[in-house]
């Protein structure tokens, strides 16, 4: 039974994406006023919700998502694994970047269709313990090894943000604008991308280190029952973060990049 899964689980599992998708004008006008500020400072402390002090220290640089540059926002913005449970701010911090997201990052045609799921603390393990449940059925033995240190580094994290679509808005839209309806499905995609990326960029600007995953379709029935999730919303993304262990900003490698020049064309300037 395990063989016909091997292929796309050979894909998934090396995975920790970066979406490549942009913002449009309209975020980046809504995102200045919320994104991050350098601070010259190496650590600061916050209170979560269960009132204990908790020390998050970066030898980067602390972030507050409330001050900084939209560049320098997206400078900062980097794939990192090396997660633990200390967050650098408290619950109601991360609940608020989430309303933002939901409420300014833009839509196609105002579809509005991005549903995100914030699993925290606990419920964040329990997703990780789900996803490494079925994966364990299909992983040969030979080659569980890797695979479930992968599961628990993202366990280590603090957070997990599930991102949906739903599909209603976009059928709405494909009965009202007929002559799109084969685009419709692709630019909620985007949809879902932009809500990705500003919350990747918005967390990290608070100081968490961030990792994208995609183990859809895998999880998708048994976190549908354990959150009333409906079945019929699209899983799309896994945005896992967490406080960073020390050295794990400072130990990324180079970005290996093509010239800008070949990937970017100015007429008229």
């Amino acid at each position: 039974m395990a063989a016909p899964l091997l292929s796309p689980l050979a894909r998934l599992l090396p995975r920790g994406a970066v979406n490549s998708s942009s913002l449009f004008a309209q975020q980046y006008k809504s995102a200045r006023s919320f994104l991050p500020f350098v601070s010259t400072s190496s650590s600061y402390q916050s209170n979560n919700n269960n009132n204990t002090l908790r020390t998050f220290t970066s030898s980067t640089a602390n972030m507050t998502h409330d001050k900084t540059s939209f560049k320098d926002a997206v400078k900062h913005r980097r794939t990192v694994y090396q997660l633990n449970k200390k967050a650098p701010v408290d619950d109601k911090k991360i609940e608020e970047i989430a309303r933002v997201a939901i409420k300014d990052v833009p839509s196609s045609f105002n579809s509005q269709s991005t549903r995100l799921v914030v699993l925290l603390k606990d419920e964040h393990d329990k997703f990780w313990d789900i996803v490494k449940d079925i994966l364990k059925v299909h992983v040969p033995e030979d080659k569980w090894e890797h695979t479930g240190q992968r599961i628990q580094g993202f366990r280590n994290g603090y957070g997990t943000i599930l991102f949906y679509e739903d599909p209603e808005p976009i059928k709405k839209l494909q009965t009202s604008f007929a002559q799109y309806a084969d685009k419709f499905p692709t630019w909620s995609e985007h949809t879902s991308a932009m809500h990705q990326y500003m919350l990747w960029t918005a967390l990290e600007s608070e100081g968490f280190g961030c990792n994208l995953q995609h183990y859809n379709p895998l999880p998708d029935q048994r976190a549908a029952a354990e959150w009333k999730i409906p079945l019929e919303w699209s899983l799309t993304a896994q945005l896992v973060f967490g406080g960073e262990e020390p050295g794990a900003r400072e130990n990324l490698p180079t970005k290996s990049e093509v010239p800008i020049e070949e990937r970017l064309f100015i007429h008229g300037a």
